[in-house]
């Protein structure tokens, strides 16, 4: 994980969503009901996106004393979410809910304190506080810490303990850190021995848990019969499911499925549509291959200047792309 990328994990994610009728100005509403109206503004769920009418309602229910409602309000204020950014106003937030009993604010805090986000910056702070938090069985805690252990941002780089707090926070049901055993035993990573059974196991485990990348790391399992049975029906079916919810990789793979014929007849034009919505998500893989297309003009009308702009991206972010 990119240390620059560390304080993207104070964005939380939405739950189900219960809509109220009216506009937010039901002065009966609980804390919790003007919370969930809240984030269905801010996500456009069942009503118009309206991320200055979300906040509004935020404010209300933390104003009433509700915890996710101030962790929410302090992400909009990081990222100037329907509100001018205010790194001291987004920590004033976090604060106030791990003091209202928010076990995921006592964890993110630390970022805040970690990169001195409306605080002075206090790494020591930092991990002192996950530590306490991961030792109490707070599992927002184990995930974090692990990150920074992986990357050594606060602490020195230790994949060993990055490792055992990931297990823990797996072992607790956390999805991201099975996600993250399985792709550490499918390349052999952070101290492991490579073992496509195991990475298998934890992708099915994660997937279970509800982590995107799992199914579509799942699906290429199926796909290439690592770690399973080969059976191309059911990976083709897991990565285009991954690929709808937005993972990154499953777009460039059903590209590489198309460009193929795998499980699929073979359509260019299709191929160079997923590489094209991969590459916009971010995988560098669909970078390059988009840039290949664009360069022999294969699915797609050859364009230099354009597969020179994607080669380049996908270099920046993997320089040994060319070579895999």
């Amino acid at each position: 994980m990119n240390e620059k990328r560390i304080v993207q994990l104070v964005a939380s994610s939405a739950a189900v969503l219960v809509l109220l009728s009216g506009c937010g100005k039901n002065s009966s509403a609980s804390p919790d009901a003007t919370y969930q109206q809240g984030l269905a503004y801010l996500n456009g769920d069942g009503v118009q996106k309206s991320p200055e009418q979300a906040v509004a309602l935020l404010l209300t229910a933390a104003q009433a004393g509700h915890p996710e409602a101030m962790m929410e309000l302090s992400t909009c204020y990081t990222y100037g979410t329907g509100v001018a950014p205010d790194n001291e106003l987004a920590f004033n937030w976090i604060h106030k809910a791990a003091e209202s009993g928010s076990s995921k604010a006592r964890a993110y805090i630390s970022i805040f304190y970690l990169q001195g986000i409306g605080t002075p910056e206090s790494p020591d702070t930092a991990i002192q506080l996950l530590n306490t938090e991961a030792n109490a069985g707070n599992i927002d805690a184990m995930t974090i810490l692990a990150n920074l252990y992986e990357v050594g941002a606060g602490v020195p780089v230790d994949l060993a303990r990055s490792m055992e707090w990931h297990r823990q926070a797996a072992a607790h049901g956390n999805a991201q850190s099975m996600y993250f055993l399985g792709r550490s035993y499918a390349k052999g990573e952070a101290g492991l021995q490579k073992n496509e059974g195991l990475a298998a196991e934890w992708y099915q485990k994660a997937a279970n848990a509800g982590s995107i990348e799992a199914i579509g790391k799942l699906g290429a399992c199926y796909m290439m019969g690592q770690g399973v049975p080969q059976d191309t029906h059911k990976g083709f079916s897991l990565i285009k499911d991954a690929a709808a919810k937005g993972d990154a990789d499953s777009m460039h793979n059903l590209g590489v499925c198309y460009e193929r014929g795998l499980n699929v007849q073979a359509d260019m034009p299709t191929a160079v549509a997923y590489y094209r919505q991969g590459a916009a998500a971010g995988c560098p893989e669909a970078m390059y291959n988009l840039s290949v297309c664009l360069s022999f003009g294969k699915g797609v009308a050859k364009n230099p200047d354009e597969a020179a702009t994607w080669r380049t991206k996908a270099l920046e972010i993997d320089p040994t792309i060319t070579a895999k």
